[in-house]
């Protein structure tokens, strides 16, 4: 049985919090060696925490590769990294798939958001029941428009059912967004993290100060990614500017080609580790998306080694 420590706030405010994709074999099955590397990646960048969720596409996966890759991600795992690893989103599956998180020991369990069908109060009392069940308070993903009242989130998080939010509603412009000025006057900044990779830390993190945020390019840039985090913490908002500007090129191929298939295919192109094929209802990118990324990847990894190389002081 693994044993986990609990995350708190604090914990995950120690670095950003990275999102990777998990790599299947050809037969699609946990693929040891691969995820190996794009954790070690990511630990050796300075990373504290990765979080298993839709960049890993857990959405799509059945009970066996669930249970599957619950069990390898924390076998590869290097030992300075923890994970938070993704449940549901609709209530049954996150039901069944506590009781695997139960079976191997596992302590921190972010609530995947559920589109259609649910309302406010039944989250609050699907998350009762699935905080009593594994015996700690949730990670709350929040991913549109009053999906939960934040007095509700208030109730939640006072009683411990809930623990942590991570919040992912895209705004034209994130600094025009009452629903989340009132989550954070309802629950504070530290409880927080800004849900969406680099395109809103300019507002979320240098502006608001929430706690951090979660990001797909930094399993290929996690050193960069940190430094960004510290930049923005900092007020030092133009040098965070400058060296944000190939994370947001690589965020809008996100947007604009699939944002899972794109950080998938991606950590091959980079060379870190093939993630070999998704799992349906998301396919790999075509030759033509993996050309156009090649150089929008370079751009990330040179920011990496500038990082890493002392280049760009933080």
């Amino acid at each position: 049985m693994t044993e986990t420590p609990r995350l708190s706030p604090e914990d995950y405010a120690r670095s950003v919090v990275a999102v990777p994709p998990l790599a299947l074999d050809d037969d699609g099955h946990f693929a040891a060696d691969a995820n190996r590397r794009v954790l070690s990646h990511i630990a050796d960048g300075g990373i504290s925490t990765v979080l298993y969720g839709g960049n890993a596409n857990i959405y799509h996966f059945g009970a066996g590769l669930f249970r599957e890759a619950l069990e390898g991600v924390f076998a590869v795992c290097p030992e300075n990294l923890d994970i938070l690893f993704s449940i549901g989103p609709d209530f049954g599956k996150a039901m069944d798939q506590a009781e695997d998180l139960k079976d191997v020991g596992i302590k921190n369990a972010l609530l995947l958001p559920m589109a259609f069908p649910s309302d406010s109060a039944g989250i609050v009392a699907g998350a009762r029941q699935l905080a009593e069940k594994l015996g700690f308070g949730l990670v709350l993903y929040i991913k549109r428009d009053a999906y939960l009242a934040p007095e509700a989130l208030q109730t939640l998080i006072g009683e411990g059912t809930v623990s942590y939010v991570k919040y992912a509603v895209e705004r034209g412009d994130p600094a025009q967004d009452p629903y989340l000025d009132a989550i954070l006057d309802a629950v504070g900044v530290d409880k927080v993290a800004s849900g969406m990779g680099e395109t809103p830390i300019a507002d979320h993190i240098g502006g608001r100060g929430m706690s951090t945020f979660t990001s797909g390019a930094v399993c290929i840039a996690p050193a960069a990614s940190n430094a960004l985090l510290s930049l923005y913490r900092a007020g030092r908002t133009d040098e965070a500017a400058e060296l944000a500007a190939p994370f947001l090129e690589f965020e809008r191929h996100r947007a604009e080609l699939g944002g899972t298939s794109v950080l998938h295919d991606s950590m091959g192109i980079a060379g870190i580790a093939e993630c070999g094929p998704l799992t349906p209802l998301v396919t790999n990118l075509d030759d033509a998306a993996r050309k156009t990324l090649a150089p929008v990847i370079d751009r990330l990894l040179a920011a990496e080694s500038a990082v890493r190389d002392r280049k760009i002081a933080v």
